[in-house]
């Protein structure tokens, strides 16, 4: 059964992702900055019970270093890497991103103009992550972006965040 990570805002830079109860999963947070701003991404623990949504514990999974001229740095459990190194462009003109995941697995971000899935990296191109892009309601129902993850990506959630926020900020700066 996939699990859905629902935006509680547009932008992947600044958004909450909620899961199916409407509990915070995940915090995304931009100061809008000209030059040189970072990303945060926190991830929040399953409250112990109903009552207990304010006990939750946050903890920094991710910073995005974001540089214009130089590379972009991701910052992931305390790791440094260079985005072209760990994000390896791949694709028709490279607008795909491809990345090796603590499985030892490829994955590769398929980035199209209204659409965007993670795929196992290999002849099969199984889908491991679906982004609906949401709708603001002016010809179709107004619905709000989410990510499906399929019980094969479920195991790195975390790593699809981190890498969902850069891919989906790239694909929009391309459109």
């Amino acid at each position: 059964m996939p699990k859905i990570l629902v935006f509680s805002q547009a932008s992947a830079l600044r958004t909450i992702l909620l899961d199916e109860q409407d509990h915070l999963i995940y915090k995304i947070h931009t100061p809008k900055k000209f030059l040189h701003s970072t990303t945060t991404i926190t991830r929040y623990s399953r409250p112990s019970s109903p009552e207990g949504e304010s006990e939750r514990e946050e903890e920094e999974l991710a910073r995005i270093h974001w540089r214009y001229i130089q590379h972009s740095r991701l910052v992931l459990e305390g790791k440094i890497f260079r985005v072209p190194n760990m994000l390896e462009r791949t694709g028709f003109c490279g607008r795909d991103r491809k990345f090796t995941a603590p499985d030892g697995l490829e994955y590769r971000w398929v980035m199209r103009n209204h659409s965007m899935k993670l795929v196992l990296d290999d002849t099969s191109d199984t889908i491991v992550v679906k982004f609906h892009e949401g709708s603001p309601g002016y010809l179709s129902p107004k619905r709000r972006s989410y990510l499906e993850i399929f019980p094969n990506g479920q195991h790195m959630i975390d790593i699809i965040v981190a890498t969902f926020v850069y891919a989906e900020w790239k694909r929009r700066a391309r459109r």
